[in-house]
């Protein structure tokens, strides 16, 4: 069986791979030569070729040396009875021994849950899974847009604080979504913890606006950080934001605390290392600023707020950014819009470009991104939504996702709606054994975990 990696094969075909090649239970050698000391040299040239590396990814245990068959006799492997080899060599043509380059393409393709399936078939594939080159690798593969690896979690408008989570792609392309059940690490049952964000594969959650919590439902490991320790009072809140500092490797939550009480305060901010498992303060934000959207946006190695800036008895509206590895502010320029007619803009993340959102005068939710981030002049208007008659008080929440064809996945009303630009029309995506949302993000699927760095 030849896989050329350079095509597209679904999840299905990999695994088939993976199996035969793992069940396959005869290996025949090469023609061999006549004389009986070439066949020696050869068969001792072909079990160390296997090399420890090649040992370490296909899990085979072959014989020593001493021990292979002569006369092109099937070499058995260890752990598989007579009666299945016979089954086998009649069923199966015999296969060639696939390299361990290959094998780390087709396992660094497959979804988690395979993945942590495969962790059992023997030490040498769980080494192989847990290696960090190997997790990086998959996380690379998996967060290229437009792949199955794309999930969205969903926070249900119950009295009980219930998450689900289903597939994007199933929400674009098939007439009925199965949703999963997640059993939130955290038990508040009467509680809605605020979903701050996602970064390869990592949730974050606020808690009670005084500690937050990493989890990776995709491996069910999760991590609570310490309390952030601040003098809260009525009227005080937090905005937090999850993001990774690629320089030094790690996981970021920074916490803006905001205390309006106090006139012309400013907010306080604090910085959780997921390396170092601590809250340590860092400069304040810029004076006179305060964001006013509860998640900053990670896009680029950097946090961005909606903030408000205020001169004198009049605010305006701005971007603030924190650089993660140097943790330094900036201002951010929006792009050139109808400011007057137009509702206070929110900010949210696109194909990993930081997008600007606003209601223009209740008929359309305009959508902007920015291809190059930090260049003003970038700034392009993605898409313009029209609202359905009578929208009432309920204006669009998102975008979340956006199709290859240009589909958008967003929210109105609670529910998830799908528009399409190319004919104006909007569909309604069904999902089983749910109906009705408070909040969504979308997330990856990884073997990232909040427990390492």
């Amino acid at each position: 069986m030849n896989l050329s990696l350079s095509h597209t094969y679904s999840v299905s075909d990999l695994i088939q791979t993976l199996i035969i090649s793992i069940t396959t239970t005869t290996i025949t050698p090469q023609s061999e030569p006549s004389s009986s000391v070439t066949d020696m040299s050869s068969s001792q040239g072909y079990h160390h070729r296997l090399g420890k590396r090649e040992r370490l990814i296909n899990p085979m245990k072959l014989p020593p040396p001493s021990s292979l068959p002569k006369n092109n006799q099937p070499i058995p492997i260890v752990g598989v009875t007579t009666t299945t080899t016979t089954i086998m060599s009649e069923s199966l043509l015999p296969l060639p021994f696939l390299p361990d380059e290959l094998v780390v393409e087709i396992l660094s393709r497959l979804p988690v849950k395979s993945l942590m399936q495969f962790r059992c078939v023997c030490k040498s594939w769980l080494s192989l899974i847990s290696d960090p080159y190997f997790m990086k690798k998959h996380l690379h593969l998996s967060s290229t847009h437009f792949t199955p690896h794309h999930r969205i979690i969903l926070s249900a408008t119950t009295a009980e604080f219930h998450l689900k989570s289903c597939s994007v792609s199933s929400l674009f392309n098939d007439p009925s979504t199965v949703c999963e059940d997640l059993n939130y690490p955290v038990k508040n049952k009467f509680r809605h913890d605020g979903i701050v964000g996602s970064c390869n594969g990592l949730l974050c959650f606020a808690i009670k606006g005084d500690c937050v919590l990493l989890w990776n439902p995709s491996i069910r490991v999760s991590k609570k950080s310490p309390p952030l320790g601040n003098n809260w009072r009525p009227g005080c809140f937090t905005a937090f934001g999850l993001g990774y500092d690629h320089v030094n490797e790690d996981y970021k939550v920074v916490a803006v605390f905001c205390d309006p009480n106090q006139f012309f305060s400013e907010c306080k901010v604090k910085v959780y290392s997921m390396a170092s498992h601590c809250w340590r303060k860092i400069q304040h934000f810029p004076h006179g600023f305060s964001p006013y959207q509860n998640s900053g946006k990670f896009v680029s190695g950097t946090l961005n707020w909606a903030a408000n800036h205020y001169v004198g008895s009049s605010s305006l509206w701005v971007i603030v950014s924190l650089d993660l590895h140097k943790e330094t502010y900036r201002e951010v320029l929006p792009p050139y819009y109808e400011k007057e007619d137009c509702s206070t803009p929110t900010l949210g993340v696109l194909r990993g470009s930081l997008c600007m959102n606003y209601d223009y005068r209740k008929t359309h939710f305009v959508v902007w991104m920015m291809k190059d981030y930090g260049v003003r002049e970038s700034w392009v208007k993605l898409v313009t939504i029209p609202y359905l008659p009578n929208p009432e008080d309920f204006s669009y929440s998102g975008p979340y996702y956006i199709s290859e064809n240009g589909e958008v996945l967003l929210m109105f009303e609670f529910d998830l709606i799908l528009y399409d630009p190319r004919d104006n029309s909007f569909k309604y995506p069904r999902i089983e054994s749910g109906k009705g949302w408070f909040d969504a993000e979308v997330y990856v699927e990884t073997m990232v975990s909040p427990m390492k760095h």
